[in-house]
């Protein structure tokens, strides 16, 4: 059997099962759609990807070259050998972005999308204030030294003094993985899809929102319900990292959509 690194695969994949493709945040891993992926697994076939650099998934060889095409070719190679031609995508921040872009990419074979807060910051406008905070963000919080990058990260996107509360061991953790975020960042600055190609997903799309989330999340939300064809959003009383702290109710509400669909 073919092994796919950093690609976990559950349901029967020699059945004509509808598949589900799953793309977490930063800083995470497959782990955090769990919830998700017990409830579907028997009646779904899913693609569950640990992002390059995290979890299982091989780490970045070129840091210089890295770029989405780079993990989006990591589940073309899966869609390919099973002979999947359709398929719904869920995916969170980072990974939001990601499924954004493949479902740009392809179109005709999204059956639904399923994004929580993408950052696909490269959507704004380059004279708007919105593209200049995404790129001060970058300058002032990401370049830093990594335990000080790690604590402005996880402050930015939950709440002040989040970072502190945490376990040491997690703390350390997340240092480790900021060089990573980084390439993320350097990855979802370089995308070129706008708005145009963006208006071209048919499928229907759930766009969801923390209430409590970051003024440059609600704004891409803003832009992306304004683009695309078939929109249902979904706010929900939390922040952007909703999908892990509330994730029993984001991930039932994602599971309804997609069986509605």
């Amino acid at each position: 059997m073919v092994s796919f690194p950093g690609i976990q695969l559950s349901g029967d994949f020699a059945s004509q099962q509808p598949v589900i493709v799953l793309f977490h945040s930063s800083l995470s891993s497959s782990k955090q759609w769990w919830f998700l992926q017990s409830k579907m697994q028997h009646q779904y076939r899913i693609i569950n990807v640990d992002l390059m650099g995290y979890g299982d998934a091989p780490k970045v060889t070129d840091e210089k070259t890295y770029c989405f095409d780079h993990e989006v070719e990591r589940v073309l190679d899966v869609l390919s050998y099973y002979d999947i031609s359709a398929y719904h995508l869920v995916g969170h921040s980072f990974g939001g972005a990601l499924a954004l872009k493949l479902a740009v990419q392809k179109p005709s074979s999204v059956l639904s999308l399923s994004l929580f807060e993408p950052v696909a910051f490269h959507l704004f406008d380059k004279d708007s204030l919105e593209h200049q905070e995404a790129v001060t963000f970058s300058t002032n919080v990401l370049k830093k030294e990594p335990y000080q990058a790690a604590e402005g990260f996880t402050n930015y996107w939950n709440t002040p003094g989040f970072f502190v509360g945490l376990p040491e061991k997690m703390q350390t953790l997340m240092a480790a993985d900021m060089p990573k975020v980084n390439l993320d960042f350097q990855a979802l600055m370089a995308e070129h899809y706008a708005l145009k190609e963006v208006s071209q997903i048919q499928a229907p799309v759930l766009l969801m929102k923390g209430e409590k989330s970051t003024h440059l999340a609600h704004e891409i939300i803003k832009l992306l319900s304004q683009a695309l064809a078939d929109v249902k959003l979904v706010s929900f009383d939390a922040g952007h990292m909703a999908p892990v702290s509330h994730g029993e109710s984001v991930q039932l509400s994602i599971l309804q959509f997609i069986e509605r669909c």
